[in-house]
């Protein structure tokens, strides 16, 4: 009887410990990153990972099921080809593997598209924020009705006027 109340009491011991530790616990929330945190290079790298990596099964299952297709109408319709989605594996492990190599290089593929897009976009975005020749004019004195001639303060002699300039 002794052993079991020292068990319930361990139980209930542990129950409450359990309950009560986060209460004493460090707040550990982490903080969300900077823009300029990371290298725009690792910032492309992890994208085209997780592109890369993301399409891989999409892409194997469709590369699995056009390599099933055109072997079932490559031995003229024969039933022992017949695709199947969630049928049993009928391909040999030389044919595993080019559907696994296959659907990894479409998977880079679709992963540098990706980035050379974002690049482009990039570099299209850093040439519009540049001033252009169009965006600066350049309005001479005389023909801006808002602009005031100032006398500097080591010439006392008389401000001459400014002669319009022809466009």
């Amino acid at each position: 009887m002794k052993r079991k109340n020292k068990i319930i009491a361990l139980i209930l011991f542990s129950l409450i410990f359990n309950l009560a530790s986060p209460l004493f616990a460090a707040d550990t929330t982490a903080a969300p990153y900077e823009d300029d945190e990371f290298p725009v290079f690792l910032q492309d790298l992890r994208r085209f990972e997780i592109i890369t990596l993301g399409a891989m099964p999409f892409v194997t299952l469709d590369t699995s099921l056009a390599y099933s297709s055109y072997r079932y109408v490559k031995n003229d319709f024969s039933s022992d080809y017949v695709p199947s989605l969630f049928g049993s594996s009928s391909f040999d492990s030389d044919e595993q593997i080019g559907i696994v190599l296959t659907a990894l290089g479409i998977s880079v593929g679709i992963g540098i598209t990706d980035y050379i897009i974002r690049l482009i976009k990039r570099s299209s975005s850093r040439k519009s924020t540049k001033l252009n020749d169009e965006s600066v004019r350049i309005i001479p004195i005389s023909q801006d009705p808002d602009a005031q001639l100032i006398q500097s303060p080591e010439s006392t002699d008389e401000i001459e006027e400014v002669p319009e300039v022809e466009e």
